[in-house]
């Protein structure tokens, strides 16, 4: 099984294939002992700990019209930033797990900022890119 790196083509020599069979799943992603593994299509990534530099959870908020009414469907997402920026944005299962993958993490990468970058002025209501 190959890994690659989020911001390169190439394979990451350093992700194993025990520790992602031994990592633990959240959904798409793995945690491991030294790194993140995640799913994207038919590939598998692995972020090394020590390359995170922050981590946070996005919520997309969808409007739904349904048969009986509207209503809006919450997406849960983890964005993992590097030094580079946002490297990466992980769609969850689900809010509950989203919490619990961030309680992990902390324990895992606590020297990364886990708060979400301040919005500039003016782009209140809008959908983040």
């Amino acid at each position: 099984m190959h890994f690659y790196g989020i911001r390169s083509r190439a394979a990451d020599g350093r992700a194993s294939e025990s520790e992602f069979r031994a990592a633990r799943q959240i959904g798409v992603i793995r945690l491991g002992e030294q790194g993140l593994y995640f799913r994207s299509g038919l590939k598998h990534y692995y972020v090394p700990y020590a390359s995170i530099k922050g981590l946070f959870r996005r919520v997309m908020v969808v409007p739904a019209k349904m048969c009986c009414g509207r209503g809006n469907f919450e997406i849960e997402h983890l964005v993992i930033s590097d030094e580079d920026g946002e490297a990466a944005q992980i769609q969850l299962p689900g809010t509950r797990a989203a919490r619990e993958l961030m309680a992990e993490l902390k324990k895992r990468v606590p020297d990364a900022d886990f708060s979400a970058p301040s919005r500039p002025s003016g782009s209140e209501g809008t959908a983040p890119a």
